[in-house]
C-alpha cells in the first residue's frame, strides 16, 4: 500500500457526528491499494448498476485512471501467515466496478478506521448514493427500513443522516407495501417515485392494479393518476372502470394510441393520446375511416 497525498476534509463529511471523533476532525489521506483487496459492501443499498454505463466508466478510467478516491474500511484478520489485510468498500463501487473491468491493479483509497460498525458503514454508502442520485426510491426505502429495523434508528434520526424530513424518509418507506411488480417499475425507471405515491393513494387493490397497467401503458400521465385517486376517494361507488378494460385495449389497438376510458357518476370521458401532430392526424383518419 503506497501513501500519495492528503485531502484535507475530502469525503469526511458524509456522516455527521457530535463527538471528538467526528469525521470533520480527521484528516484524511490517500493511498494506493490493490482492487483485489478490496471487497464489496454487503449492506450496500444499490443494488442494480447499469453495466453499460460501468463499460463507459471503464473505458474513461483506462485513459485517465480514477480520478476521485474510494471510500474504504480496513479489515484486519489472523492467519497462520501472520495479519491479513483487506478493505472493505463504504463508497464507489461503480469506480470500483469500473477499475475492475480496466483492468487497474491499483485504485486510489480513502482508508476510514473509525467506520467500523456496519450500521456507520450503511450510513455512509446510503449517503453517498443519496448525494450521487444513484439511488431509485425502492433502493432508499429498504435502506431506510434497515436502519429502522435493524440498528434502531428513528424516522427522525434517519431523516437526519440523510438531509430529509422525518415525513419524505416516512413516505419513501410507505412505497415498500406496493406490490411486487411496482415496485419493481419503479426500480426500472418505468415509474417515478411521485407516481409510486401516487399508486399508494388508492386503497382498493383492484383500482391500483387498474391505475398502474394504464401508467405503463401511457393511457394516463401523473397528474391524471392523482385524479384518479382523488376521485376514487370521493366516489367509492364509481370504482368500475375495470369493465371498460378490454375495450380500452380495443381502442388503443385500433388507434395505436394509449386510450383511458374515466368512467363517472354522470357519464365520463375517453381520453386519447397523442405526441405530435402526425400522430393526432393519423388517430382522426382512423376515427373518420
Amino acid at each position: 500500500m503506497k501513501k500519495l497525498f492528503g485531502l484535507g476534509k475530502g469525503l469526511g463529511s458524509l456522516i455527521p457526528a457530535g463527538d471528538g471523533n467526528s469525521p470533520r476532525n480527521q484528516k484524511e489521506n490517500v493511498f494506493y491499494v490493490e482492487v483485489n483487496k478490496i471487497k464489496p459492501n454487503p449492506n450496500q443499498p444499490r443494488r442494480d448498476f447499469d453495466e453499460e454505463s460501468i463499460a463507459d466508466l471503464a473505458r474513461s478510467v483506462r485513459r485517465y485512471g480514477i480520478l476521485q478516491p474510494l471510500l474504504v474500511a480496513k479489515i484486519e484478520d489472523n492467519s497462520p501467515r501472520g495479519l491479513d489485510v483487506s478493505y472493505i468498500l463504504l463508497a464507489g463501487e461503480r469506480r470500483l466496478r469500473a477499475a475492475q473491468k480496466a483492468g487497474l491493479p491499483h485504485v486510489p483509497v480513502i482508508i476510514r478506521d473509525d467506520f467500523n460498525e456496519d450500521k456507520t458503514r450503511l450510513e455512509v454508502a446510503l449517503t453517498e448514493n443519496i448525494q450521487r442520485e444513484d439511488l431509485n426510491a425502492i433502493e432508499q426505502a429498504e435502506a431506510y427500513l434497515k436502519l429502522q429495523k435493524e440498528y434502531g434508528l428513528t424516522q427522525q434520526e434517519i431523516g437526519e443522516k440523510v438531509s430529509k424530513s422525518r415525513v419524505a424518509v416516512a413516505n419513501i418507506i410507505r412505497l415498500l407495501s406496493l406490490p411486487e411488480d411496482m415496485k419493481q417499475a419503479v426500480k426500472d425507471g418505468k415509474i417515478g417515485y411521485s407516481s409510486a405515491r401516487g399508486l399508494l393513494a388508492f386503497s382498493d387493490a383492484n383500482q391500483q392494479r387498474l391505475a398502474f397497467d394504464k401508467l405503463i401503458s401511457g393511457a394516463v400521465s401523473k397528474d391524471d393518476l392523482e385524479k384518479m385517486a382523488s376521485q376514487a376517494k370521493k366516489n367509492p361507488k364509481t370504482r368500475n372502470e375495470g369493465r371498460f378494460l378490454e375495450l380500452e385495449k380495443n381502442l388503443s389497438r385500433t388507434l395505436q394510441t394509449p386510450v383511458a376510458i374515466h368512467a363517472g357518476a354522470g357519464g365520463g370521458r375517453i381520453v386519447v393520446r397523442f405526441a405530435t401532430l402526425e400522430d393526432l392526424n393519423k388517430i382522426a383518419k382512423s376515427i373518420i375511416d
